[in-house]
């Protein structure tokens, strides 16, 4: 069975994202060219970021990128400063409870995901991510 390349848990075979943290499967894309692509997209964040260091959104871009190529204290810090700009946005609460987890500071991964929980009760992501954190 396939795994996420984001957090390593088994996946579908024929899955376009990953149920436990919401990454995106590559679908026969040769690894160096997804890691290529990666790579584009957190260069131009970066310039996103440095011409308008308060948009959230570009942060919250930039996370993105850094966590799938694996940088889990990039990822971690823009995040941060996501839920800081924007204490109301959800899905960087949960995505920085991801990367807390994989930095092994369990504590504040659950408090972030209890947060996106609080915000978005109805999130089946959130809740499983929640469920998960608990048991570590």
């Amino acid at each position: 069975m396939p795994k996420c390349p984001v957090c390593g848990r088994a996946v579908e075979p024929d899955a376009r994202f990953c149920s436990a943290c919401g990454a995106r499967i590559a679908e026969g894309e040769d690894h160096e060219e997804a890691s290529q692509a990666v790579q584009d997209m957190a260069l131009e964040y970066e310039a996103m970021v440095r011409e308008h260091p308060d948009d959230a959104d570009a942060r919250y871009s930039l996370g993105l990128a850094r966590l799938y190529e694996g940088n889990w204290g990039a990822a971690a810090e823009q995040f941060q400063r996501v839920v800081a700009l924007a204490p109301d946005f959800a899905d960087a609460h949960a995505n920085l409870a991801v990367v807390l987890a994989k930095l092994d500071q369990f504590e504040q991964a659950r408090e972030h995901i209890s947060m996106a929980v609080s915000l978005s009760p109805g999130s089946s992501r959130f809740r499983r991510l929640q469920k998960q954190l608990a048991d570590l």
